[in-house]
């Protein structure tokens, strides 16, 4: 049996009285995942940017020499 199958029954054996207070906590719960996927997205996002800027690290450091020295700047 699965653990979809256990709560289903599980919540079929509750009085009927509880049945609102448990479709809200659902709603809470699947808002819940969604949120941490969205989050764990965006930082999965980030990870990646960040990864392409070290990988080019050197280079873009060495571009924005180039800039500063055509612009007589003293770094």
């Amino acid at each position: 049996m699965t653990y979809q199958a256990i709560i289903q029954k599980e919540i079929e054996a509750l009085p009927s009285q509880y049945y609102g207070e448990v479709v809200d906590f659902i709603g809470y719960l699947r808002h819940k995942a969604q949120t941490e996927t969205q989050t764990n997205s965006a930082e999965q996002i980030r990870a990646r940017e960040m990864e392409c800027i070290n990988r080019h690290a050197e280079e873009l450091n060495r571009e924005m020499e180039d800039v500063l020295l055509d612009q007589s700047i003293d770094i």
